[in-house]
């Protein structure tokens, strides 16, 4: 029988969520935060954080702090996604700051999932020239109407917002939605496929032979998918996932702490070498880094470096695994080819696509494979002071080993 879904009162979840923005950085929060950014007394904060463990919502260790446990977490940080949508809208159609903020406290409980996806939506489309555009028109016309000058009395020049921008605009912004949603989907299932995997492993062990390296693996995929959760967060939150600098480096770093490298060497090549693009670009790294660690079998070493190719940058994750069979080459980048879902190199090149940016594979079967980002000016740089400039591919190859460039192109294995 299917346990019927929790309901929580409006002010379960307005605790959930300070709990959820107060513990960001130090993952717990203290009863007496959370009764001063609720502005109540510390007595109810205590008795409610009292009710919400009994709830298995969060953990309370006193003299310690308040820590969300997963589902506890999922309420907070759904309900604090809300409220950053509304408030942005709000504050758009021009609600003073403070007033937004607290009325969007009282609506945030109410919306379904239909209104919540129609208005985040609206917000981003509004953040985009297309929109701001729209805005300037907005206010315009609320101006002239407050002066008690009728639209039709005012000869008006205004940049015109064509219907080619609109039409661009709200097809990446769905067409963005709908890989992130896939993707954290394929992301997930992947994770859950390991974490049983070590479950059943655990169950087939006698006592206490080999159990506490098995439970280590469950910990270790259980946080890979804490991570995979957490990192897609604000880029729900409308507005939130526009174009950055990204330094792959730390990017590369982030990814194989949530992924199982204990018999796998990595060299990571690429600090200071940032790209300009998407912050799904953390997701692409990811998936290329889990295939080669899930996939590859035979995988002791993945590098990860980079060289210029005329006035492109090449960026290449390469392993000494398997590789992949040529006759497979001309597929890995369809929707539906692999071993799990199928679709983790197909949304890794939609990614890429999006941002300008170009995916392929060039490795030997037998030897290993090997992934080429390859991105146009202007869309990196190298922010490493007093490293060695990037060399183009031909110069790598006869580069003195003595002197090599600290970013060297794929040796032989590493095609």
């Amino acid at each position: 029988m299917k346990p019927a879904k929790l309901k929580l009162s409006q002010t379960m979840e307005d605790y959930l969520e300070t709990i959820f923005v107060v513990s960001q950085n130090r993952g717990y929060a203290r009863t007496c935060e959370i009764a001063k950014n609720l502005q109540i007394s510390p007595s109810s904060a205590v008795e409610m954080v009292g009710r919400l463990a009994s709830l298995n919502l969060v953990v309370w260790k006193r003299y310690e702090g308040v820590y969300l446990t997963p589902e506890g977490r999922i309420h907070g940080e759904i309900i604090h996604i809300r409220h950053e949508m509304l408030r942005r809208f709000f504050e758009f159609i021009g609600v003073p700051n403070d007033i937004a903020n607290a009325e969007a406290c009282i609506i945030e409980h109410e919306l379904t999932p239909v209104t919540t996806a129609a208005i985040g939506n609206l917000v981003r489309f509004l953040q985009t020239p297309a929109g701001e555009k729209t805005c300037s028109s907005l206010k315009l016309f609320t101006r002239l109407q407050d002066a008690g000058i009728p639209l039709a009395e005012k000869e008006i020049r205004q940049e015109q917002v064509s219907s080619d921008e609109i039409q661009e605009t709200i097809q990446r912004s769905s067409q963005q939605y709908k890989v992130l949603s896939t993707l954290t989907r394929h992301d997930l299932l992947n994770s859950l496929t390991a974490l049983y995997g070590y479950l059943d492993l655990l169950k087939e062990q006698k006592p206490e032979a080999g159990t506490a390296e098995i439970v280590s693996r469950i910990e270790q995929t259980a946080t890979s998918m804490y991570r995979q959760i957490s990192g897609t967060g604000d880029l729900l939150i409308p507005g939130s996932s526009t174009r950055t600098w990204l330094d792959i480096g730390r990017v590369i770093d982030n990814a194989v702490e949530g992924l199982d490298t204990t018999k796998i060497s990595i060299e990571n090549n690429l600090h200071g070498v940032e790209l300009h693009g998407d912050p799904l670009i953390n997701k692409v790294i990811f998936n290329l880094l889990e295939n080669a660690a899930r996939h590859g079998k035979t995988v002791s070493t993945i590098r990860c470096g980079c060289f210029h190719d005329n006035s492109d940058l090449v960026i290449y994750i390469s392993d000494d695994g398997t590789g992949i069979p040529d006759e497979e080459k001309h597929a890995i980048f369809r929707p539906g080819h692999g071993t799990n879902s199928g679709l983790g190199l197909y949304l890794s090149d939609q990614i890429l696509s999006s941002c300008r940016m170009r995916i392929e594979e060039s490795g030997r079967f037998g030897e290993g494979a090997s992934f080429s980002i390859r991105v146009p000016p202007p869309l990196f740089r190298n922010t490493r002071m007093g490293c060695v400039e990037l060399k183009s591919e031909k110069e790598d190859q006869h580069h003195d080993p003595e002197t090599e460039s600290p970013l060297p192109v794929p040796e032989k294995g590493f095609s």
